[in-house]
């Protein structure tokens, strides 16, 4: 790991740190940006006399107290972290937040609803050096998240090592995988260099709804891994599900399968209209379903003491992004194992920008035709009068597309309520 877990991103809509021991990013106040910038050009006597000029003592101490108890700030006063000043970009961040890389199309498991409709190893996939490459990418350009899938990514045998490699720039991987492909050795292999996350992939809490949409076997396949994990692999994991109409009334019993195997998270995330999803639209969840998932999950999770890491569709705060959608193109990108490059891996082939091999990522995600158009869409009239704009900014454009609304509709799971008389004199 780099000497300082902090990467700092100056950009016109604010600064954000990055912290690898929480694996997020955070805002700061312009105040705690200045002091971090400015004690790595002097010393921070003089950093805190600029800043009570501009900001008063007060709010100065306070910012200088508040660094050094989160530890921003060493004993000597010091910022050892990376600084990034990332160049505006309309309607999004200056640079991705997140970037989900497709390892391999390979896979042993047939899920029903796979995004990326896996199953056979393309021939011209990401090499290790071009993954490489990538990565040296994401670190210049301050991502420092790095989501790891595929297919089964560990059916890859350099995982481990593009993991390593983004270790060494101060990136965080988050690895999901179907757990069949686990061992021992792989595990004492992988615990020392580990990713922030490791998570094994079910759809049911039992062999015959587990199968049902993952394949023959594939509910045992997955426990081998687990158990393997609770025994070979000290950093610990997590169990994901994806929830469709026909699992979610099973949530309090993956509750309990997360809680006997020692599983840190249990993450809850909804089939989306995507890849093979497409030819079974019965397997995609709708809002009210997922909502009822979450919420029994959650009372079970809160009598056994069980973390539960779900997107509740009626507790959405503001986004940390401008303009109408979602985080796509605004916060997250997209690359599939051939290096195609897209805003969201569950977008249409049409939506590939370009190629890494051909193109710089941030030269992609901040003038690609895709990425462009994403942001540039602007409300549309149900959406603009709807109270919970402000909150959903009209969802998923994966969703909306699939439910034949465009890409600039709203989505299917919209809640519309028109805006009150209150809102419509104070906008």
């Amino acid at each position: 790991m780099p000497a300082s877990p902090f990467t700092l991103r100056v950009e016109a809509n604010g600064a954000l740190l990055y912290d690898r021991r929480a694996h997020q990013y955070f805002p700061l106040s312009a105040a705690e940006s200045f002091l971090l910038c400015a004690v790595q050009e002097v010393p921070l006597k003089k950093a805190l006399t600029h800043l009570t000029k501009a900001v008063g003592k007060k709010e100065a101490t306070a910012t200088h107290e508040a660094l050094r108890e989160s530890g921003e700030l060493d004993d000597d006063g010091r910022f050892t972290g990376r600084i990034i000043d990332t160049k505006q970009v309309a309607g999004a961040w200056g640079a991705p937040l997140v970037a989900h890389l497709g390892m391999t199309l390979a896979c042993n498991f047939s899920c029903h609803h796979c995004y990326s409709s896996s199953g056979k190893r393309a021939a011209d996939e990401l090499t290790l050096p071009e993954i490489q490459t990538l990565i040296e990418q994401l670190a210049e350009m301050g991502c420092q998240k790095l989501v790891l899938g595929g297919g089964e990514p560990f059916l890859r045998s350099e995982l481990p090592a593009v993991i390593r490699f983004a270790d060494r720039f101060g990136i965080d991987c988050f690895v999901h995988t179907n757990g069949s492909k686990l061992s021992a050795k792989l595990l004492t292999e992988l615990a020392e260099c580990p990713p922030a996350a490791l998570a094994v992939s079910l759809d049911g809490a039992d062999e015959a709804s587990n199968d049902a949409i993952r394949g023959a076997h594939a509910f045992k396949r997955a426990m081998q891994g687990v158990e393997l994990l609770e025994r070979h692999y000290p950093p610990g994991f997590n169990l994901s599900v994806t929830i469709t109409p026909r699992n979610a009334t099973q949530a309090p019993q993956m509750v309990e399968l997360a809680h006997e195997h020692g599983a840190k998270v249990l993450l809850l995330r909804p089939a989306y209209p995507a890849g093979e999803a497409m030819a079974e639209p019965e397997l995609v969840c709708d809002r009210d379903t997922f909502a009822r998932a979450i919420d029994l999950a959650r009372a079970r999770a809160k009598e056994l003491g069980v973390t539960v890491d779900a997107p509740h569709p009626h507790e959405q705060g503001v986004p940390d992004f401008e303009g109408f959608g979602c985080v796509a193109a605004r916060v997250v990108m997209g690359i599939d194992p051939r290096g195609n490059v897209t805003p969201c891996l569950n977008l249409p082939d049409k939506f590939f920008a370009g190629n890494v091999r051909t193109q710089p990522l941030l030269k992609l995600w901040r003038g690609g035709r895709p990425f462009v158009a994403v942001r540039a869409q602007t409300a549309n009239a149900q959406c603009a009068s709807c109270r919970h704009f402000d909150t959903c900014r009209g969802g998923c454009r994966v969703r909306s597309l699939f439910a034949g609304n465009g890409l600039n509709g709203p989505d299917s799971w919209c809640h519309y309520e028109p805006l009150t008389t209150s809102r419509e004199s104070h906008p």
